[in-house]
């Protein structure tokens, strides 16, 4: 899922227990793994694809550096944009900072791989392990980016109205 998705849940998640800002931290955090076991389509991150452009070599630097700039762009502003969103819906007075410790704590799994790809640490790798080949869907929707993010949008919609749905239940 892309950072919007799990920085909007995962606020979610965290405002159900404003009182407890460590459950809120670790539902929110676990609130990661729950959606990233959902079947689902990212948008590409063009740093990351292997091989060469096959260009002349400082061509091919330059083409690099240049994706590498577009994808932290991109993964910035679309952590943000979560961010905002989860402050537009879950902001409360009474517990302020509450949205932002889901968002936040939501946004760790994918910032701990992030972290393996550049160092690759030996605990960093077991997690990497343990969220991308053990719990990380393997089945990638074949819709396009645009289709893939909507749908994203409406899975996490839905998600959040049965989660307070059944809290307002019980």
């Amino acid at each position: 899922m892309i950072l919007t998705s799990h920085a909007v849940f995962g606020a979610a998640v965290a405002s159900l227990v404003p009182d407890h800002p460590v459950e809120a931290f670790s539902l929110a955090f676990l609130s990661h793994f729950i959606l990233d076991v959902i079947p689902h389509r990212d948008y590409d991150l063009l740093s990351i694809e292997p091989g060469s452009c096959g260009k002349i070599q400082i061509i091919d630097t330059l083409i690099k550096k240049f994706r590498l700039i577009r994808d932290v762009l991109l993964v910035l502003f679309d952590g943000l944009f979560g961010v905002c969103l989860s402050f537009m819906f879950f902001f409360d007075p009474v517990h302020p900072w509450i949205f932002f410790i889901g968002a936040v704590s939501s946004l760790i799994p994918d910032f701990l791989t992030f972290l393996y790809l550049i160092i690759k640490h030996k605990p960093l790798v077991l997690f990497k392990k343990f969220h991308l080949d053990y719990i990380h869907s393997k089945s990638i929707l074949k819709l396009s980016q645009p289709v893939g993010v909507v749908l994203q949008f409406c899975t996490v919609a839905v998600l959040i109205v049965l989660l307070f749905g059944i809290r307002n239940f019980f």
